[in-house]
């Protein structure tokens, strides 16, 4: 009995993984479909190029005069943190608000600045309360960001650090997000690599 119980086992054992007899045979799938990995994003501003080109790149030459009259140059930039607006067409109405907070903000870091370089007829009337030069077209055409409004993190090297869209999609705490993320990217770049 045994042995008639140990021969069934061993032929249910032998069968499995089996098709049954006239079933079609089932082939593995052998083909897979690797997901696009995310860039990589701190509070909502990226950090890697495939996000936007010019991270890590060094900051296009400008020059100008800011809306108070004041010259203005990108080597003025040098030694601070600089948030960098660039208006290429009239914001969503939200965003000026959203701009004004992140300048008061900003002007509670003693390393963080705020720019916001308008094209031409796309600046709040009246005068908004952030410092702010207007472009004819041709910074916003060569820093060419891939969202408008857009803002980019300047490091005190003058160096892209990160991009991110509008002001106006930030998660629930706003502008609270917007500056942790800058501290964020700070102490990231800080980091030895």
């Amino acid at each position: 009995m045994r042995s008639m119980i140990l021969a069934i086992a061993g032929l249910a054992v032998a069968s499995c993984g089996q098709p049954e007899p006239g079933a079609a045979a089932v082939t593995p799938e052998t083909s897979i479909v690797a997901a696009p990995i995310p860039s990589p994003a701190i509070d909502g501003w990226e950090i890697d190029q495939t996000a936007y080109a010019k991270i890590n790149t060094p900051l296009t030459t400008m020059a100008g005069a800011k809306a108070d009259g004041s010259a203005f140059d990108a080597d003025s930039l040098r030694g601070r943190w600089t948030i960098l607006g660039l208006w290429s067409s009239p914001p969503p109405a939200d965003e000026a608000s959203f701009t004004a907070a992140l300048s008061s903000a900003a002007d509670q870091d003693p390393v963080l600045d705020v720019l916001v370089i308008h094209a031409a007829g796309t600046a709040p009337q009246p005068a908004p309360p952030w410092p702010m030069m207007q472009d004819s077209g041709m910074l916003l055409s060569t820093l060419a960001p891939p969202t408008s409004p857009a803002y980019l993190l300047v490091g005190p090297d003058l160096n892209i650090e990160a991009y991110r869209g509008p002001l106006s999609a930030t998660p629930d705490d706003g502008i609270k997000s917007v500056i942790r993320g800058v501290a964020e990217v700070r102490k990231h770049m800080a980091a030895p690599q």
